[in-house]
C-alpha cells in the first residue's frame, strides 16, 4: 500500500455523513471480526460472508462489512472516503446509502454469475459502484495521491477509474485468482449505468462538467466543424454556405443565450453554469447585461468553475468598465487567478488595481495580503 488517495478537489455544497458513518461501520465490523477471532466465535462471521455455492439473502449485505485484513479494510475505506463524500454530496444521504447497498448486492449477484465458488467479503464492489457513478458525476475532477507517504501527485479521476477497471476486466478475462474481480467490475458498470440514467433522467441535477454534458458539449463542437467545413452540405456558392452559416449560428447563439437568461431568472445555478459555458463555446465574446453577467460569474465561482468564473468576470470588467462594482469584481478575479487558477503575473495587476480603488477597508487588506503572498 505504498501508493494511497488522499482527497479530491471538488468541494461539497453539503455537509455528508452517511459515507463517514459507512467508513466508522467498516471499521468496527472488522474491529468485532478480530475480537470474534479471539474469542472463538468465527463460526457466527462465517455465515455472514457471501458464499456463492448456497447463498443466503442477507449475505448479499452482510458480507460488504466484512474483510479479510487490516490493509484490506483500510484500502477500501480511503477510497470510499475520497470517492464517496463527493457522491453522497450530489445523491443526498437516503439516496446514496441505498445506491451505495444496491451496488454491492448487484457486486456480489455479479461474483456468484460467474460460476465462481470461492467466499467473497469486502466492501470493493461496493466501492466500485462509487467510483463507477463518480466517473459520470465528477469525470475531470483531481485525486491527489501520495507515494510512500512522501511526494504526493494529482490523477483526473477518469483516469483512475478506467485504469482500475481495465485492470480488473484483464484479470478477471485472464481467469486469476484471489480477488473478486468480478464483483468489482459489477459494481463499476452498475454505478456508471444507475449514474448515466440519473443524469438522463434529471433525477439528479446535471452539472457543467458531468460526463454527460461533456459529450453533449463534444457532439455540438463536431456539428459546428461540419457547419464551418461544409463537409457534408450540398454544393452552394461561397456566398450562399456563409450566409447560411451565419445564420444558423446566430440561432445558436439566441437559443443558448435564452436558456442562460431562463436559468438566471430560474435561480438555478447549476443550468446557467452550463449554458454560459456552452454560449461561450459558441461566441467566446458574448457578453450579457451587467446584472446577468455578475450573475452568472458569481454562480460559477460558487460552483467552483474558476475558470468559467474568471472568463465571465473578465468580459464583465471589459464591457462596463466603470461599473460601480469593477473595484470589487478586480478583487474577485484576482484572488481567482492567485488562489485557484496559478496565474500570478495576472493577478498582481487586479489586485494592486483593486487595493488602490476599494473603499472598504476589511477587503482593501485582503487584497494587499494577497499581494504580499504573491511576492
Amino acid at each position: 500500500m505504498f501508493i494511497i488517495p488522499i482527497r479530491s478537489d471538488r468541494r461539497l455544497a453539503h455537509a455528508v455523513w452517511v459515507n463517514h458513518l459507512l467508513i466508522f461501520a467498516n471499521i468496527a465490523f472488522f474491529i468485532a471480526q478480530i475480537v470474534g477471532q479471539s474469542r472463538q466465535v468465527n463460526p457466527w462471521f462465517n455465515s455472514l460472508i457471501l458464499t456463492p455455492v448456497q447463498p443466503h439473502w442477507y449475505q448479499f449485505f452482510t458480507y460488504q462489512f466484512l474483510h479479510q485484513s487490516w490493509d484490506h479494510v483500510i484500502l477500501n475505506m480511503l477510497f470510499l472516503y475520497v470517492f464517496g463524500d463527493s457522491l453522497e454530496d450530489r445523491l443526498g444521504p437516503i439516496g446514496y446509502m441505498c445506491f451505495y447497498l444496491a451496488g454491492g448486492v448487484v457486486a456480489g449477484v455479479g461474483h456468484c454469475a460467474v460460476g465462481s465458488t470461492a467466499p467473497v467479503l469486502g466492501a470493493s464492489g461496493a466501492v466500485s459502484a462509487v467510483t463507477g457513478a463518480y466517473l459520470v458525476l465528477f469525470p475531470f475532477s483531481y485525486l491527489t495521491f501520495t507515494l510512500f507517504f512522501l511526494r504526493q501527485f494529482e490523477v483526473a479521476s477518469y483516469v483512475v477509474v478506467l485504469f482500475s477497471f481495465a485492470r480488473d476486466l484483464f484479470y478477471q478475462l485472464a481467469g486469476q485468482s484471489g480477488v473478486a474481480y468480478m464483483a468489482h467490475v459489477s459494481g463499476n458498470v452498475f454505478g456508471f449505468v444507475i449514474a448515466m440514467g440519473l443524469l438522463v433522467t434529471r433525477l439528479v441535477p446535471r452539472e457543467p462538467y458531468d460526463l454527460l454534458t461533456f459529450v453533449g458539449r463534444w457532439r455540438r463542437r463536431r456539428q459546428r466543424r461540419v457547419l464551418h467545413d461544409g463537409s457534408d452540405a450540398p454544393a452552394v456558392s461561397a456566398g450562399a454556405e456563409l450566409r447560411n452559416m451565419t445564420v444558423q449560428m446566430k440561432e445558436q447563439v439566441a437559443h443558448v443565450r435564452s436558456a442562460v437568461e431562463q436559468a438566471l431568472r430560474e435561480r438555478d445555478a447549476v443550468a446557467s453554469v452550463e449554458a454560459y459555458e456552452e454560449l461561450l463555446d459558441l461566441d467566446p465574446q458574448q457578453v450579457l447585461t451587467r446584472q446577468e453577467q455578475l450573475d452568472v460569474a458569481n454562480d460559477a465561482m460558487e460552483r467552483g468553475r474558476y475558470a468559467t468564473a474568471a472568463r465571465a468576470y473578465e468580459l464583465f470588467l471589459a464591457t462596463f468598465a466603470g461599473d460601480p462594482f469593477a473595484d470589487q469584481v478586480q478583487l474577485i478575479l484576482g484572488l481567482i487567478y492567485a488562489k485557484y487558477l496559478d496565474n500570478p503575473r495576472r493577478a498582481r495587476p487586479l489586485l494592486t488595481a483593486a487595493a488602490e480603488s476599494l473603499t472598504d477597508p476589511r477587503r482593501r487588506q485582503q487584497a494587499r495580503e494577497m499581494l504580499e503572498q504573491l511576492e
